[in-house]
């Protein structure tokens, strides 16, 4: 869309911010040599403003005769004015034998604004909202307050000097019941229009409550010199109590269909057992047998609604890790590891009957259904799976000022799925040295580097048709592939100075550069009218890669002033340059018809940060 002078005037630059103050207190107390507390307290002001991301209603024949101009998507300014306490408290009880904490975290957050609101406007060239000439007014929710309060308990018990036991539990109960943004939106016209809801709102606001359950055990034995048994144990359940209520919205071209809130919840069942055993002075060995259990499920679904496509998976895994200190200065080590995830009704539409679909209306359109609803599509997080992952390193003192390691890893997941990720490979190096000049000083150098890849496939058509039941669900014809590729390099370089000015001084640099590069490359096989090389092939072949090109220093310098206390001055610098095709189509003269421009740029910047602080300990 070519933007003309006049409406390039329109715009203007509008400065984009938040700043934050922040403060903090803390404070312990030693009642004896067993009990002991301690308390922390933060509190966080935000104000300014951040982008976001939002579309407007078109097409609304609104009471009065004028009717909302077409729909755009466009940036707009979200207004932020948040609070947020932080409270973490302990009493800690330790004894000859056992040691036993327990402490309680609150954190509690408050948005002042409800919601957010931009202003009608009229069509280009007219003088006034009347009639067609009107743009609609709109509303959307900003981030609602929210508490969380949690009790947690953890300890352990010695029962002899080679069996002992630890463990811990912890219960969250997390609400957010904010008021819903109002639905009436006055117009232009002078009349309220439902914007969101046909009939209003089921209720006031979410009531929302979720409950987090955390439990671990575990228990080591060393009866046996050489060998080291572990039984452990863990639970963590997410379980979602909010209120589910049947909502009629109203979509972004004025039509209204029927949805439901599903309050998702999950449990994680975890068991271990491993054994390390001491082979040799200079080999060890060790085994560990691990086995989860995901279960995901729904409260109160108003209808009865299915909300998961796998309501549980079970994954075994073994791993094997042999350490060896080949020579004096030399240490190596290898491990391999197998993990095997079963997932149950993971293929829900062709096997169980699982939809996973809450839309109550609009089920007969193709255009409703998602991707699961391809026989044979599976996602990835829900398929059953195959992983292979081997890792090795070495770490060589080549004197006794110069030490240098050198890790690497590779994996290989192979996924149970006719249609969606088919499989995924990630390799990953890492190097490091560090070297010894001088008493309390040392340099290091590293080096990482990472690559990722996933391969996917999908299909075009053979979606539902006449009716939402596994026996209409047919397999796709036109199959295309997709290949994401992620790739980092990172090198740095870091010193430590002490010992200055006669041992009051530390001074500490740290220096690194990082570039990161994903690329997506599509192919079509079944596309044969025009070749995935053309110019005018939008549908298959590579997208420029997206990067991201990140410089970082940062200086420190640690003078104690007196024997408990010291001062900190630290300085950062840090520059981002990125390079993402997304953007392109922001700026003024690129945009599609009805996509306001927001000619925003490239995410890059450079930060300055001088940060002065005093520490003392009493």
């Amino acid at each position: 869309m070519t933007i003309s002078a006049t409406k390039a005037s329109d715009f203007q630059i509008e400065k984009e911010y938040v700043s934050r103050k922040n403060g903090s207190m803390n404070t312990s107390f030693t009642f004896s040599d067993q009990f002991s507390a301690q308390i922390d307290y933060n509190h966080l002001d935000q104000s300014g403003a951040k982008l976001i991301g939002t579309g407007s209603q078109g097409g609304i024949n609104l009471l009065g005769g004028s009717t909302g101009k077409a729909e755009a998507i466009y940036m707009i300014m979200n207004p932020t004015s948040y609070q947020t306490d932080n409270v973490n408290a302990a009493l800690n009880w330790r004894g000859d034998k056992g040691h036993l904490t327990s402490g309680y975290y609150g954190s509690i957050f408050h948005d002042d604004y409800n919601s957010l609101n931009w202003q009608s406007a009229v069509a280009s060239g007219a003088s006034a909202c009347t009639g067609s000439n009107c743009y609609t007014n709109n509303t959307m929710s900003t981030a609602p307050s929210n508490s969380l309060h949690q009790a947690n308990l953890t300890g352990g018990y010695n029962f002899t000097q080679t069996t002992k036991l630890a463990g811990g539990f912890s219960y969250g109960y997390n609400t957010q019941n904010s008021s819903y943004a109002p639905t009436l939106i006055p117009q232009a016209i002078g009349t309220p229009y439902n914007m969101m809801q046909a009939g209003g709102l089921p209720t006031s606001s979410l009531n929302g409550v979720v409950e987090t359950k955390h439990g671990d055990l575990k228990l080591t034995n060393q009866s046996i010199k050489d060998l080291t048994l572990t039984a452990g144990f863990k639970f963590n359940e997410r379980d979602n109590n909010t209120s589910s209520n049947t909502y009629n919205y109203m979509n972004i071209g004025n039509a209204a269909f029927t949805g439901v809130n599903t309050p998702y919840s999950n449990s994680k069942a975890q068991y271990e057992a491993s054994a390390a055993y001491r082979l040799t002075k200079a080999q060890n060995v060790a085994l560990t047998y691990n086995h989860e259990n995901i279960k995901r499920w729904c409260n109160g679904v108003v209808g009865g609604a299915e909300c998961v496509a796998s309501p549980s998976t079970n994954e075994d895994k073994i791993d094997l890790t042999y350490r060896l200190k080949a020579f004096e200065a030399v240490n190596f080590n290898a491990g391999y590891s197998f993990a095997d995830r079963r997932a149950d009704a993971a293929n829900y539409l062709a096997n169980s009957g699982n939809y996973a679909n809450t839309i109550v209306g609009g089920q007969n359109s193709n255009s409703v259904l998602n991707g699961g609803n391809y026989a044979g599509y599976v996602a990835y997080p829900y398929a059953s799976r195959i992983q292979n992952l081997g890792k090795a390193g070495v770490n060589w003192q080549v004197t006794q000022k110069l030490d240098v390691g050198v890790n690497g890893r590779y994996a290989y997941d192979s996924y149970d799925a006719t249609l969606g990720v088919q499989n995924g490979r990630s390799t990953g190096v890492n190097v490091d040295t560090t070297y010894s000049y001088a008493e309390n000083s040392t340099v290091s150098a590293y080096w990482n580097w990472q690559n990722g890849q996933r391969n996917l496939s999908s299909g075009t058509t053979g979606n539902g048709t006449a009716a939402y039941s596994p026996n209409q669900i047919v397999a796709p014809l036109n199959v295309w592939n997709n290949q994401l590729e992620d790739n980092s390099n990172t090198v740095g370089l870091m010193t430590r100075r002490g010992g200055l000015l006669n041992g009051k001084l530390e001074v500490i640099g740290d220096a690194s550069y990082a570039l990161d590069t994903t690329g997506y490359s599509t192919q079509v096989p079944y596309s044969t009218a025009t070749a995935c090389g053309s110019s005018t092939q939008l549908t298959c072949g590579s997208l420029s890669p997206i990067k991201n090109e990140i410089m970082s220093l940062k200086l420190t310098g640690h003078y104690k002033v007196h024997k408990n206390g010291k001062v900190a001055l630290t300085y950062m610098y840090q520059k981002l340059n990125s390079n993402d095709y997304f953007y392109y189509g922001q700026q003024f003269g690129t945009t599609p018809n009805s996509l306001m421009p927001t000619n925003l740029q490239m995410q890059s910047y450079a930060v300055n940060v001088v940060a002065l602080s005093y520490n003392y300990s009493f």
